[in-house]
């Protein structure tokens, strides 16, 4: 009898439920697997079959497919929140680390003071190259490093294929990664056993992440030249929460935010509109946006800090201690609420609903997920499923100017609309 193929990742891929998180690459033994950006500009991992022996790992620790028993174990009984022993809003005390922040810098902060006081040998963090406008995960061992992995980066970074570079480290390392790249590794860690006690997780709350097509639509909004230095969110040169800003030839070019705001629906991904984990529900410490904590800095920013576990707790106290970070309490209620968890709930039943309608396999998630999501109408689950095929379409489309070209379409019509209601309120306004 022949022997039976085991599964791989390949098979994710076509179900579009890969991440783009780089766990599989990681699993790979033999340098087997690489990626390749795809027409919109997600980042597809592909198998070299020729050296692959079939192994099934890659598909083993995939979290866009499933959940091992370890995550789901790990799984609190409301993961659309998960357990959170404490909340703060703050920022950074140094200067330089705040104002090159995006929001507080508390992210930064708290890696300098782990590297600085020996907590960690390493910290693992997402650089874009100011010339290809690429991201890449990237080990700093020095502290005098961290500034320029500043500010989110808002594409596919395929964070956790680093992790066979982390291994060799000796001592913890410190990962700053998206809710994806969690799941990864706690996956990983069925064949990775060394990870276990090595890894001190900083998750960043995450609705989506946008296609890399994202960043040429932006830039030729101004300019058909090249561009370096991207930025989605700059509060460097405008206030917080901040503006696109890149440049040109030395040239700095500034775009509003709500150029960002507006097109976030058209590039996100397929499979983001099927993740639940806005929280990152499996870090030890998670930090964002503090929206909806009343008394914050809205000039120019500061961070909102989620303590999940004891040995998170420890670092932001002794942090705090060490007068690395300035905290202060924040009311847990506030930020869920600012987070827009319960539209979170309900968009993700209704995407769920819309991806079983079109056929599609839906990841194997603990039974919890999808019942404490909140039940979405018809008329969601429509407009879900017209979100999904716009994003699967994306990619059949034959080159990367064709889906910056429908996004040109998608921009005008949008502001014709927004046009139109803003006339029709001054209508309103003078008949009053």
């Amino acid at each position: 009898m022949p022997k039976k193929e085991k599964r791989d990742i390949t098979e994710v891929v076509d179900n579009y439920l890969c991440h783009s998180c780089g766990t599989c690459f990681s699993s790979c033994g033999h340098d087997c697997i690489s990626y390749n950006q795809s027409t919109a500009g997600f980042l597809f991992p592909k198998i070299d079959y020729d050296a692959c022996t079939n192994c099934g790992l890659c598909f083993d620790v995939c979290p866009g497919d499933h959940f091992n028993k370890k995550l789901i174990n790990k799984t609190s009984e409301d993961p659309f929140i998960g357990n959170i022993d404490k909340s703060f809003v703050g920022k950074a005390v140094d200067e330089d680390i705040y104002y090159n922040s995006q929001s507080g810098g508390v992210t930064t902060a708290l890696l300098k003071y782990m590297l600085d006081k020996e907590i960690v040998s390493a910290v693992v963090v997402t650089q874009m190259n100011e010339k290809t406008l690429k991201t890449e995960p990237r080990i700093v061992k020095d502290s005098k490093e961290l500034m320029s992995s500043q500010k989110s980066k808002y594409v596919p970074t395929n964070l956790t294929s680093i992790i066979p570079d982390v291994l060799k480290i000796e001592g913890k390392v410190a990962i700053v990664g998206l809710s994806c790249h969690m799941h990864g590794l706690e996956n990983l860690t069925s064949i990775r056993k060394k990870l276990n006690d090595k890894l001190i997780k900083i998750g960043l709350i995450c609705d989506r992440v946008m296609l890399y097509s994202a960043i040429p639509f932006f830039t030729e909004k101004t300019t058909k030249n090249t561009v370096t230095n991207f930025v989605f969110r700059d509060t460097s040169n405008t206030s917080y929460p901040g503006d696109i800003s890149f440049y040109e030839d030395g040239k700095l070019h500034i775009m509003d935010k709500k150029n960002r705001k507006s097109m976030k629906d058209f590039f996100t991904p397929t499979r983001c509109m099927l993740c639940f984990d806005k929280m990152n529900i499996y870090s030890d410490i998670v930090l964002g946006d503090p929206h909806g904590v009343e008394n914050t800095d809205k000039e120019n920013g500061e961070s909102l800090v989620l303590v999940r576990t004891s040995l998170g707790k420890d670092i932001v106290n002794d942090a705090i201690a060490n007068n690395f970070i300035n905290l202060r309490d924040a009311s847990l209620e506030q930020a869920i609420s600012g987070q827009g968890i319960e539209l979170k709930r309900k968009k993700f039943n209704a995407n769920i609903k819309a991806w079983k309608e079109l056929g599609k396999t839906v990841p194997s998630y603990p039974e919890n997920i999808f019942s404490y999501s909140i039940e979405a109408s018809d008329e969601d689950v429509k407009k879900a499923k017209k979100r999904i095929v716009h994003s699967l379409e994306l990619d059949n489309l034959e080159s990367q100017e064709d889906v910056i070209l429908k996004a040109n379409h998608f921009f005008d019509d949008k502001n014709k609309k927004k046009g139109f209601f803003s006339k029709l309120k001054k209508i309103f306004k003078g008949n009053k």
